[in-house]
Parts: C-alpha cells; structure tokens; sequence
C-alpha cells in the first residue's frame, strides 16, 4: 500500500501515464479479488468505502433498478445492520419486506417455509452468510438453487463470514456478494461488491464513471491495494487459516470448560454449522459489559456485541428471533481470533476471563440467588453448556 499513499499518488481517473499505471493497481486487486473468490470476472468487482456502503448499495441499487418487476423482499432477522435498514428505507418506496425466521440456534427454518413466502413480485432475496452474535453459518446452496429456477435475485451478505468459511460463488451464482477486507487482515476503509454479469443496480453516489459508474468518486487506491493483497494472501492460505482458527476455537471451549463452570455458548455447537474463528460466551451471573471492561483493563480485547452497533439493538432483535432470553446476551461476550493467535493467546485470554468471571460473581446477587437455588439457570436453553 505505501507507493500509492507516497510518489504514485495520481488519480486513477486520469489519462496521463501516472495515472493510467495506478489504475492499473486497482485492476490487478480486482483480478485478486476475483481469484480469491471464485468469482467469473474481475470487471464485476465493484470497489466502496466499506462493507456497510456496499450493502446499502447492493439493496438499495438492485431494489431501485427492479422495482417495475415487483416490490417484495425477503430477508431474515439476523440481517446486519446495513442490510436491515437499507431494506426499511425501501419500504415508503412502496416494497415490501418479509423475514424467514430461524431456530433458537440461529439456523434458518426450513426450505419449505421459505418457498411459501415466494411469490410473483419478490424480486429480491438477501441472507446472511454468517451472524456474528451467534456464529452461525448459514446453508445457502438450496436457497441458490430453488432462486435461480425461479429467476429471483440472492444477495449474500459476506462482511462477516467472507475469508473464513468456504463458499463456491462460482456454483451459487449469487446475484450480489458483499465483503469487509478488514475481517481477513485487509485495511479498512475499503468495501468489496460483487455483482453477477446481467444484474441491474442503480448507484447510490452519482458523480464521475468510476468503478463502471456505480460508485462514483476517486477510489482509495492504497486501500484497495492492500484488500487486493489480502484476498491473495487469502487464497494461498486459506486452509491453514481455517484449520488453525478451528483449533483454537476447540481449545478455547476445552479451557473455559474446565475453568470456568456455569458458561455456555450462544448459537450452534461445534459440529453443527459454525464460523471457526469466534465464539458468543455466556457466563452465568455476570454482565456481559462488566466483564468487557474489567477484561480490556487486563488486556484481553473482547466485546459484547458485533462492533459497529449498540449491543442492544441487534440483540434485541435477535433474542426475539431466537426466543432466547435477553439476559442470556446480558451475560454474553464474543470472542474473535485470527491466524497469527497461537495457543498461548488462548490460555492467556481463559486465564483473564476466568480470573473477572470469580471477581464479578463474587459481587453478584444474581449468581448468589442461583447457588441457593432461588434463581433457575438458563444455561438448559443453550446447546453449548458447560
């Protein structure tokens, strides 16, 4: 990336030899991109500011472009936030907006349920590769399939899960793929769009022809660059990634088991549809800010909810799709790991937490009232109990 932010500073928009070589930077890191992700061609790569501006532009864009065919939506209610919303700003446009519901672990009901939902005017279909809150990974194939015979648009929304959970794009054929670079070590300020040869999006940044005229404005080269290097370190490492991300998710559960009783885990257990690289702990009897906070100060960085959101909104919204109880994300906290943690980060981290859980149980009347017997666990709710 430091070329592009010192001497090969030119804009990529310009027809003088500077700025054709750094437009030259920005195809390379599409072909990147395109590689890493099995998508058919580099020119359907659309560079944003982020993975939020590029839902926002996938939802909003495809709506705006296929309204005279329809004006139904389905999504569920694990959607993102920048999904979510993008989709209720449709709906004064005259769209209308329904969820396929999910079990208590976070897993989507069944195909069946979702079919009933289709109709002649849904023209779009956007779900979550993965959740953060619960670490589910959702099984997208079926969904493909039935949508392409029925020529409905899928938007799978990556940000989360693009980097660490195998999707074959080039099988799926989605109409619309979002990415976040920065979730596998690429830089922020940067958002990845991938739309299918044939699909129609309108722009929301009107301006220049940049980026084929559907997103307007001077691109960040230097981010770009280094997103463009991120998804070939991507593709050269992504099975070591996965495996060791796998193994210290296994250790870590195998700790917290063994020394700090009374946890759980939020969403689906180990072997039944989870990302491999974080964990949504429950610990009984404890806040789940509290414990963040006591926690940063010991050094372990930690947090309650996903990062660019109140903790209380989403989870609101999901303990009700999940029918979980809210204090059960009350006591939560998520944990996230990439390829260069090693085992004695893990150890190290089960050390801090489990040294903050005594601490605030020691302070808590809730975990008091439940040694008792006053207070009934809610751990019995969750498939992942220890």
């Amino acid at each position: 990336m430091r070329p592009y932010l010192e001497d090969q500073f030119a804009s990529p928009a310009s027809s003088h030899y500077s700025g054709k070589k750094v437009r030259k930077a920005i195809e390379l890191a599409r072909e990147q991109v395109a590689t890493a992700f099995d998508f058919d061609d580099p020119e359907e790569v659309i560079f944003t500011a982020s993975g939020t501006e590029a839902n926002n532009l996938g939802v909003k864009g495809i709506l705006t472009a296929r309204k005279r065919f329809g004006h139904h939506v389905i999504s569920t209610p694990l959607d993102h936030p920048s999904v979510w919303f993008s989709i209720q700003s449709m709906i004064p446009h005259g769209f209308k907006h329904d969820l396929w519901n999910v079990d208590e672990m976070g897993h989507l009901l069944g195909l069946e349920c979702f079919e009933k939902m289709l109709c002649e005017n849904t023209i779009l279909v956007s779900l979550p590769v993965s959740t953060p809150e619960l670490g589910v990974v959702q099984s997208v194939e079926p969904v493909a399939k039935l949508l392409a015979d029925r020529g409905v648009a899928l938007m799978l929304d990556a940000t989360h899960g693009g980097g660490w959970i195998p999707l074959d794009f080039s099988a799926l054929k989605p109409s619309l793929v979002s990415l976040a670079p920065h979730r596998f070590h690429g830089p922020k300020g940067v958002g990845i769009l991938y739309k299918r040869r044939g699909v129609t999006l309108e722009p929301l940044i009107h301006g220049g022809n940049q980026e084929s005229g559907f997103r307007a404005g001077t691109e960040n080269v230097a981010g770009i660059v280094g997103a463009g290097k991120a998804c070939e370190l991507l593709k050269q490492q992504f099975r070591a990634r996965e495996e060791q991300a796998r193994n210290l998710q296994r250790l870590l559960i195998d700790l917290v088991r063994e020394k700090i009783p009374s946890s759980g885990i939020l969403g689906p257990g180990m072997s039944e549809g989870r990302i491999c690289n974080q964990l949504n702990l429950v610990f009984e009897g404890v806040e789940g800010e509290a414990l963040m906070l006591m926690a940063n100060v010991r050094g372990l960085e930690c947090h309650t909810g996903i990062s660019c959101v109140s903790r209380k909104l989403e989870n609101d919204r999901i303990s009700k799709a999940t029918a979980l109880p809210d204090d059960l994300f009350r006591s939560s906290l998520l944990l996230s790991w990439h390829h260069e943690h090693r085992e004695k980060d893990i150890h190290h981290a089960v050390d801090i937490l489990s040294s903050c859980v005594g601490k605030l149980r020691g302070m808590s009347p809730v975990w008091e009232s439940m040694q008792k017997g006053h207070m009934a666990s809610r751990l019995n709710l969750l498939p992942g109990r220890f």
